[in-house]
């Protein structure tokens, strides 16, 4: 009977962002031993989805009695600023206690993100990974899945057999890869011997660039290295980075894993790579200005007749470590005075606390974030009335959140003149329809929506919204597409698009 251990850390580092510590993992998903099998095997799981992809996939090869998960912790945040560096030794004393008091293993999977940064380092996940290799040694093989906006280091690939990353964005591919992930740690343990090569780009995509639909070139780069997998080639992940994390090893790249034939495994990941870069100047953002949003919104409103039109605010994206509460878009459409429009998912715990305080159906003065001091987080005060009140716990129906458990926290329904405001005290991005929904506020009538989302929500408004009833809005914040708003520290440079005028030239 096969023992496999089972452990992560999943974080996305915004260096712009407020650290983070345990009080964040503790909130989005902190999970030990058993109950981390527990969670995997329920119907309705709130731990990370790669997660239950493995399980399932082992599950189906050789029953739940047939093989022996070995699960130790995984720990997972929603994207914020660098982890804390006291609670991240903490986290890696967990895994080595864990590990080493596993006993005999046969394999690893370690469900990763790959973005993460610390306080005391720009590479905790590399940190893992070298934890990992060195407790378990040279011979156990060991296979990790990784988030598309992952960062890679030589520390990384140098622990793990194989990395697995992302084929979608947004992320609906999530349980299918650990699934694959499954499937090449038992071919791993079976004796093939995995030979991988790397090649990064001076290539860093803002975020809006990196959809991976159709038409996209991020997603024709991915396609193309798909096509490539054969008897020979066990993998191909093309890892797009975050440009947030603002370390040395940011760039797209290009990872190649074959059966026991580096040579191959290079000349793939460089002709991916020429392909990749031959593309590169596809990856500028096109976001409209806050007036014409402006002015779209309000004829919306005015005429039932013209299309709905969706708002996305990718510089406060939660998904990136923005802190989900700027009110630019929102003052604006006030103070032109906007109808029909709906807008969330707005993180302030203090106007949560106020609407209950007011109770349902009551007028009060909306007072945005009173207890905010980060950067962009302006206060706004408006005339509102408290429409509803929730727990903000629901199981979601559409894209990334399908079939999956969700906990926004005590959350209110508000209405400020023509918009009505969804408030969450749990910080993440608005994923899907049943953020509202679940609330009980109709999306499919609305005139306009406005989402704190960069890119996820497509996956999950999409039955509603089509690609070109979607608009990106440029406006300030933590995670605004326009690298040059930013003072970058570590990024490598030259980088495009930050340095329109950046070569490169393939390794010889």
């Amino acid at each position: 009977m096969k023992r496999i251990a089972i452990l992560g850390f999943a974080l996305e580092s915004n260096a712009f962002a407020p650290p983070c510590g345990r009080a964040d993992f503790e909130q989005r998903g902190y999970y030990r031993g058993a109950d981390i099998t527990a969670q995997a095997r329920t119907e309705h799981p709130a731990i990370y989805s790669g997660i239950c992809g493995f399980y399932a996939e082992m599950d189906r090869r050789h029953g739940p009695a047939g093989w022996e998960p070995v699960p130790i912790v995984h720990a997972a945040s929603q994207p914020a600023g660098p982890v804390e560096e006291g609670f991240f030794r903490e986290l890696l004393a967990e895994f080595e206690a864990g590990l080493k008091t596993a006993g005999r293993l046969d394999g690893v999977y370690v469900a990763e993100h790959g973005g993460a940064t610390a306080t005391h380092t720009h590479d905790p996940d590399g940190d893992v990974f070298v934890l990992v290799r060195r407790i378990v040694g040279p011979a156990v093989p060991v296979v990790a899945t990784l988030d598309l906006h992952a960062n890679v280091s030589d520390a990384m690939m140098d622990s793990v057999d194989v990395m697995v990353g992302y084929r979608t964005n947004p992320h609906v591919d999530i349980f299918e890869r650990g699934e694959e992930a499954a499937r090449l740690l038992e071919e791993l343990m079976a004796g093939t011997r995995a030979t991988a090569y790397r090649v990064r780009l001076p290539l860093v995509g803002p975020s809006v660039t990196l959809l991976t639909a159709e038409g996209h070139p991020y997603g024709d780069l991915i396609r193309l290295g798909q096509s490539k997998i054969d008897d020979r080639v066990m993998n191909v992940t093309i890892l797009a980075g975050f440009a947030f994390a603002d370390t040395p090893k940011n760039g797209m790249t290009v990872i190649v894993t074959t059966r026991d034939d580096p040579a191959l495994a290079r000349k793939l990941a460089v002709e991916l790579a020429e392909a990749g870069w031959r593309d590169h100047r596809r990856y500028v953002p096109r976001m409209i200005a806050i007036d014409d949003a402006v002015e779209q919104a309000r004829a919306a409103g005015t005429d039932p007749m013209a299309p709905s039109i969706l708002f996305a605010d990718p510089a406060d994206n939660p998904g990136g470590g923005g802190r989900g509460n700027t009110t630019y878009i929102l003052a604006a459409f006030l103070k032109a005075g906007v109808h029909g429009c709906i807008a969330g998912v707005f993180f302030d715990p203090a106007l949560v606390a106020q609407a209950q305080r007011a109770g349902e159906g009551v007028r009060f003065r909306a007072d945005l974030n009173t207890r905010e001091s980060a950067r962009f987080s302006e206060p706004l005060s408006w005339d509102a009335r408290v429409v509803h009140l929730h727990d903000g716990r629901f199981v979601g129906h559409h894209g990334m959140v399908e079939g999956k458990t969700v906990d926004l926290g005590p959350s209110a329904v508000i209405a400020l003149d023509g918009i009505t405001l969804v408030v969450i005290s749990k910080r993440q991005q608005c994923l899907s329809t049943d953020f509202f929904e679940a609330l009980g506020v109709d999306v499919a009538g609305a005139r306009s929506v406005v989402v704190k989302s960069r890119g996820h929500f497509r996956a999950g408004f999409q039955h509603l919204f089509p690609p070109e009833r979607i608009r990106e809005v440029d406006v300030p914040g933590l995670t605004s597409p326009n690298l040059a708003n930013f003072e970058w520290q570590g990024l490598p440079r030259p980088v495009f698009p930050l340095d329109p005028g950046t070569s490169w030239t393939p390794p010889a």
